[in-house]
Formats: structure tokens, C-alpha cells, sequence
């Protein structure tokens, strides 16, 4: 997708067309519309259309993904009586901005990004969570908006070249919500943003998506909290469904509980079994969760699918990053490709996860200070109460655990690590004093006492989008679409809006959906007590080889690392598994900066 305005008169159009054919996959089926000096443009291919675009007009739209809820917009009183002229998303967004202007954006959900323009104004938009990329170049000259990177780059006429500070400090750490992209001129809109260019050439960035908003303002019980959680579970499910629908499933909580709603939904549009594919470990039994699958699928009559992923982390990672347009934290790369790969290999085009589970209704930390420091004591007490009769836990390890709200962030690590309930290990050697504070391996502790339950919640919220950015292309590049019912918006922001004592009953992980999803998803799933860690599956991809060719004789250097003492690690072949965390990451930033 993308979409051009110029001061001066339209746009080019082979220039566009070379913009969209720098997309890391074939786009054989181009599609422009033209309006006074702006273009908007979609491409796709055969098999795979993930975008759309408007009909021609005084308005016209392109959007990459789709609006989930295409009924509910248009059964709004206001934009009713803008009937849209086609019945493609992007038709329903130019109705919906006849109607509201960009605030229509705040009503949409999905997975989205679009720009619409008259040909004077432009308006550039992304989803709230971020689950689709939106990149922009502008200048005195007009303003280019692209879902990828490269193709921003070429519209704009831009030099091929990275941006040197944003790949370091992707390394390092702490990128923002707009940080730019890796290369060089080219901005990131950030998640939950619209942007605006008038007619004058004024431009306005606006955060539309403010959840904080909502933190701690519902007034239910636990039993209502946990019946509202399964209608909008199930409404999140139903919503991001397609028809030709899979389910990537493991062991744990999340996915099955997608599943538990998924499954007869898609029989009753498809008249099939919900597709399952699952990535198993029969030669590692501490992480193969085989039996507890294989429980979910044959529950809710799935057809399951396993295999052994064969994928590791640094596979062809300096063409995945040139692919990409940047290095790509956290995510391995090679294996959700493979998974991707084989969705679409067995026939399924739409991928239901899991994901963000953890933190929509996931992390219960700092509750008992969070609840010492608004002053509900009697709430406190009771929690602590019952915390010492369900897990037997001292009474004073509990007051203590609330009087950690008090202790400064840099003070609380410290005595975490001496009392072995944090790791000072994830500083590595090479990296040089000052790169990493050694004193604040948990980054949950660094805002004020008062403050650190409410910014855990909303720790989904902040940061910069890279990750997801390169996951919805590497999507793209399978064929295949990914979707999040946990990360529904409406079903985020009820979970936020939950009292700390009414969203974890319990100090335990997901207490509230737990107790919920008995009786939805088996019991053995939701009793299950032990997380399966990949630590022996992560440990055993170590590259050494790879790892030498691209650290010790960098063509780039990274402000921070001891490149002669990382040569020296490599070399002895002695890294652990936290230094393998931190070394690949460091591998994917030279692999994409050996372009240059």
C-alpha cells in the first residue's frame, strides 16, 4: 500500500510503481487511483490479497489488512448516511471519513493501516496495537506514506543508506513508539497514531489510542469480570476470522482458549474442522508439549498438524535483514517463516495466535503495593490473608513483597540479586561500562513504587513496533495473514480497566482468565502449573561459525561492545544461553549493516 501527495502537481506514476515493486515479494497486480495531486495504490498477487482500495472519487482510500468490524461501523447513525460506494474496507474507511473525518479512525478495529486523501490533504493512520506498518517521508514537497520501508524510500527518492543511531539503539535498547526506521530518512508512525498534512503543507501526528484512560475504572465483581471476559473472547475470535482459519497451538493458557471459540465458528462457516499446527520436540522432553495438544485438538475437533522446527535463529539472517529493511529484535525470523510457510503449505490462509496474552491479562507483580499505595488496606490484608492459605507463603514475604514499593528501582534490584530472585548475569562481557546498568536487570522496577503496577499494564503500549513490523511482512512474504484475538482492543482495554484485587484474585499469572476458562478449556491445561521454558531448543541454535563471520572483524562498529573481547568469547566457544540472547541480537544489527 501506499500513498503520495505533491505540492507541485501528481504524482509520479512509474515512480510509484517502482515504489511498490520494492516489496520483498512479487506484486504482479498493481492497482492506482488518482485524485487532484495525490495517488493512492494497492498491490497483490494471486492467492493473496491483504489489501484494498476505494472506488474512484472526491475521497479515495488504500489499506493494508481490514476492518474487523466492518457491521458495527456502518451500523454507526452517523456514518450510515454515507453509504460506501463499494464493499471492500478501504470503501467503508472513506465513509467513514465523509462522516467523521480522522476520528472515524478511533472506531475502527482489526489489523490496519491505511492513508486517504481529497488530493489537497492527506491522512495517514495505523491499528491501535500496531499489528500493520506504516512508514512516511515528508518534505516542502509532499509527503509519501508506504506500509513497507523500501518502498517510502524509493517514492521519496531517498539514498539507500541505514540510519546509524536508530540500529544501535535497537541493540541497546529503549526505542520509543515513533522511533524512524533503519534507514535513513524514513519516519515510523507509531501504533495507535494518526497523522494529518493540510493543504498548506502543516503537519500533525496525534495519538488517537489512549488507554490509560481506562486504568482501574470498572466497578465489577470477579464473577462479572469473568463473564464479560468470555463474551468479548469470544466476540475478539469471531471477529479476526476468515473461514480458511488455524490455529498456531501449544500447551499453555492462550491459544487453546482461542481455539475453544475458534473451533465452532469455523465449522459453522466452512463446514470444516479448524486447522492446527503445532511445533513439537520429540527429542527434548522438557519443552515438547505433545500430549497436552493433542488433548486441546481432539476436545474441540481440530485437525492437527505437528512437525519439528528445523529453523534456527540466524538462518540466512543477512538476507532476511536486507529483506526486511532492518535488523529485527527478539523475533526469530527463520522459525516463524517456517511456520508461516506451513500454514500456507497445508491450505490455510488466515493464522489465529495466542500472543499478548500476557499483557492484556497476564502480569500480576507490584499488586499488594499497588493496593498499600491507593490505600484499599482492608483489600491488602485480605489478599495477603489468602495468598498465605492458597500457597503458604510467610506473612511477612508478603509484606515484604508490598513494602517493595517503597524501595527505590536501583535498591530493589540489588536486593533482589542478593536474595537470588534476580539475575546480575544479563550484563555480558563485551559489553562496555556504561552500555548496560548492571544495578537494573529488571526494568519493571525502575518507575517510582506508586507508579510500577499501573505501568506493567500498560507496558504493551510503549515501545517501538519493529518486531511486529517485520512479522506482518514476513507473513506476507508466506502468503499468509496473522491474527491476535488477545490483543482485541476492546477486550485490552476492559482487562486495563479492572481493579488490581478484581483482574488477579489470586498473585498468579492470568488469575482472573484462568479461573474463567475452566470448564471452556480442558483443566489439565488450566491446573497446569509448570511453563514450558525453550531454553535447551534456544541454546542448541549457537552459530559459532556465523557468529565469527559477522563479530569479530565487523565492517561497522557498535558505540558500547568490546569487539576484541566478543572475539575472544566466540572463539572459546564458551557462551551461555543469556549470552546467546544478547549475541544474536548484536549479529542481526551487523548482518543488516553489512549491506553498506
Amino acid at each position: 500500500m501506499i500513498g503520495v501527495l505533491r505540492k507541485d502537481g501528481p504524482p509520479d506514476e512509474a515512480l510509484l510503481r517502482r515504489a511498490i515493486a520494492a516489496l520483498p515479494y512479487p506484486t504482479p497486480d498493481v492497482t492506482l487511483r488518482s485524485v487532484g495531486n495525490a495517488t493512492v495504490g494497492i498491490a497483490t498477487r494471486p492467492g493473496f490479497v491483504d489489501e484494498s482500495i476505494s472506488a474512484p472519487g472526491e475521497l479515495i482510500a488504500a489499506l493494508i489488512g481490514r476492518l474487523d468490524n466492518l457491521d458495527e461501523v456502518l451500523a454507526d447513525p452517523t456514518i450510515a448516511t454515507h453509504a460506501p460506494a463499494g464493499a471492500t474496507s478501504a470503501d467503508v474507511v472513506v465513509a467513514a471519513f465523509r462522516a467523521l473525518g480522522v476520528d472515524a479512525v478511533q472506531r475502527f478495529r482489526g489489523a490496519f493501516a491505511g492513508v486517504v486523501t481529497d488530493g489537497r490533504s492527506f491522512w495517514w493512520f495505523r491499528d491501535h496495537v500496531g499489528f500493520k506498518p506504516l512508514f512516511f517521508v515528508q518534505d516542502a514537497a509532499g509527503i509519501v506514506a508506504a506500509g513497507d520501508a523500501r518502498q517510502a524510500l524509493v517514492a521519496a527518492q531517498l539514498p539507500d543508506e541505514p540510519n546509524l543511531d536508530v540500529v544501535q539503539w535497537m541493540y541497546i535498547g529503549g526505542l520509543p513508539s515513533a522511533a524512524p526506521s533503519a534507514l535513513k530518512g524514513v519516519s515510523r508512525l507509531a501504533q495507535g497514531s494518526h497523522g494529518a498534512r493540510s493543504q498548506d503543507g502543516q503537519t500533525r501526528l496525534t495519538r488517537y489510542w489512549t488507554p490509560w484512560s481506562r486504568f482501574e475504572t470498572a466497578t465489577l465483581t470477579v464473577e462479572e469480570a469473568g463473564a464479560e471476559f468470555l463474551r468479548l473472547l469470544e466476540r475478539a475470535v469471531r471477529r479476526t476470522m476468515t473461514g480458511n482459519d488455524l490455529v498456531l497451538l501449544s500447551g499453555g493458557l492462550d491459544s487453546p482458549a482461542v481455539a475453544a471459540y475458534a473451533a465452532p465458528e469455523h465449522r459453522r462457516r466452512s463446514h470444516k474442522p479448524l486447522g492446527a499446527l503445532s511445533a513439537v520436540f520429540p527429542d527434548l522432553p522438557a519443552v515438547d508439549e505433545t500430549p497436552l495438544i493433542e488433548l486441546v485438538a481432539e476436545r474441540f475437533g481440530m485437525d492437527l498438524h505437528t512437525y519439528r522446527p528445523q529453523a534456527k535463529a540466524l538462518d540466512d539472517v543477512e538476507a532476511w535483514s536486507r529483506r526486511l529493511a532492518s535488523p529485527v529484535p527478539t523475533l526469530s525470523i527463520p522459525e516463524v517463516y517456517e511456520a508461516y510457510s506451513r500454514v500456507r503449505e497445508l491450505g490455510y490462509g488466515n493464522v489465529l495466535t495466542g500472543e499478548f496474552a500476557e499483557l492484556t491479562y497476564g502480569k500480576y507483580p507490584h499488586l499488594l503495593s499497588h493496593l498499600m499505595f491507593k490505600g484499599r488496606w482492608i483489600t491488602l490484608w485480605r489478599m495477603i490473608q489468602s495468598e498465605h492459605r492458597r500457597t503458604h507463603a510467610s506473612r511477612r514475604d508478603l509484606v515484604f513483597d508490598a513494602l517493595m514499593g517503597l524501595v527505590p528501582g536501583t535498591l530493589a534490584n540489588r536486593i533482589l540479586v542478593r536474595r537470588g530472585q534476580n539475575s546480575a548475569e544479563q550484563i555480558p562481557s563485551w559489553a562496555a561500562e556504561g552500555t548496560f546498568n548492571p544495578n537494573l536487570p529488571r526494568p519493571d522496577l525502575l518507575p517510582p513504587g506508586w507508579q510500577r503496577y499501573r505501568a506493567l499494564q500498560l507496558w504493551g503500549f510503549e515501545g517501538c513496533t519493529v518486531t511486529m513490523d517485520a512479522d506482518a511482512t514476513c507473513a506476507a512474504i508466506a502468503g499468509v495473514t496473522i491474527r491476535r484475538p488477545l490483543a482485541d482492543v476492546d477486550l485490552w482495554e476492559f482487562f486495563l480497566s479492572l481493579p488490581a484485587e478484581v483482574k488477579f484474585p489470586t498473585q498468579e499469572w492470568k488469575s482472573l482468565a484462568k479461573r474463567a476458562l475452566r470448564g471452556v478449556v480442558p483443566d489439565e491445561i488450566v491446573d497446569r502449573r509448570k511453563k514450558t521454558f525453550f531454553d535447551s531448543h534456544v541454546e542448541s541454535q549457537i552459530d559459532y561459525p556465523l557468529l565469527e563471520r559477522l563479530l569479530t572483524a565487523p565492517r561497522h562498529r557498535i558505540g558500547g561492545i568490546n569487539y576484541d573481547e566478543l572475539a575472544r568469547r566466540i572463539r572459546a566457544r564458551d557462551l551461555t544461553l543469556l549470552d546467546w540472547l544478547s549475541i544474536r541480537e548484536l549479529a542481526r544489527v551487523h548482518a543488516f549493516l553489512n549491506a553498506w
